[in-house]
């Protein structure tokens, strides 16, 4: 899938759900003073049911945990298309997201999560369209999450028009996980987006204000003194803003975190 369809697959799940890459992040609590990172190798990156890249990802982050449940962190993916317009026959580039969040427990069960992400894609520049509507690939959002256990509830809201998505797109989803046997982990997830299709132009067409994005099952097992995890996937592909279908897909991933 290419950036028209891709990131800002935002969508309303209503359902128990997935392993996270990005948006499979770990919903525990960071420690406070702590700087904590990874580096995952996956044969595909899949995000909100659109493909990012169809070939072996490299993926990395870093957190910094501040006092009073702040954080601060960068996650980066490559990628096999080039976002911009000025493309040169390049058929690869490089996401950056830059992220702070404030989160906290409420008790033993339940905690929650405010984050906000910019998404700069390297040398995407500005995309243009016809009648002079021009925007930039770069993209920002805020994110809601509540857990309640093993449950994750979650809401973003794109702020400002980007060359894939709207001012106002909204993504909402659910995550489940549990534990099994052997030190598995079973990990679930649905979703569906919300666009906001006021905003149009010649660069964004939405024909479905609400579609179901995707759905994961999974499972996940650490691999004992090597600070790895192993995953496997799979993802139901809904569909995207203009009613294409996303493809089922099969997703491997070895995770090493410090």
């Amino acid at each position: 899938m290419h950036l028209a369809s891709h990131k800002i697959a935002l969508s309303l799940l209503f359902a128990m759900c997935t392993m996270p890459a990005f948006a499979e992040e770990d919903t525990t609590l960071p420690t406070a003073g702590k700087l904590t990172g990874s580096f995952a190798v996956v044969n595909k990156y899949i995000y909100r049911g659109g493909v990012e890249n169809d070939d072996v990802a490299l993926q990395a982050g870093l957190e910094y945990a501040l006092q009073s449940g702040v954080s601060v962190g960068y996650w980066g993916s490559t990628l096999d298309y080039d976002p911009s317009d000025d493309s040169e026959g390049k058929d690869h580039g490089f996401e950056h997201d830059f992220y702070v969040a404030y989160g906290n427990e409420i008790n033993q069960n339940w905690s929650y999560k405010v984050q906000g992400t910019a998404y700069y894609y390297q040398d995407g520049g500005t995309v243009y369209g016809e009648d002079g509507d021009k925007r930039k690939t770069t993209a920002f959002d805020v994110l809601g999450e509540l857990a309640y256990k093993d449950l994750t509830l979650a809401a973003s809201v794109m702020l400002a028009d980007a060359s894939f998505a709207n001012a106002g797109d909204v993504y909402l989803s659910a995550a489940y996980s549990y534990a099994l046997p052997q030190n598995f982990m079973l990990n679930t997830s649905v979703g569906t987006s919300i666009y906001n299709s006021s905003r149009d132009d010649s660069i964004i067409e939405t024909k479905n204000d609400v579609v179901f994005s995707e759905a994961r099952m999974g499972v996940s097992k650490e691999i004992a003194n090597t600070g790895a995890t192993a995953s496997l996937d799979y993802v139901v592909g809904g569909k995207d803003r203009v009613g294409e279908d996303f493809d089922d897909q099969v997703v491997f991933g070895l995770n090493f975190s410090f």
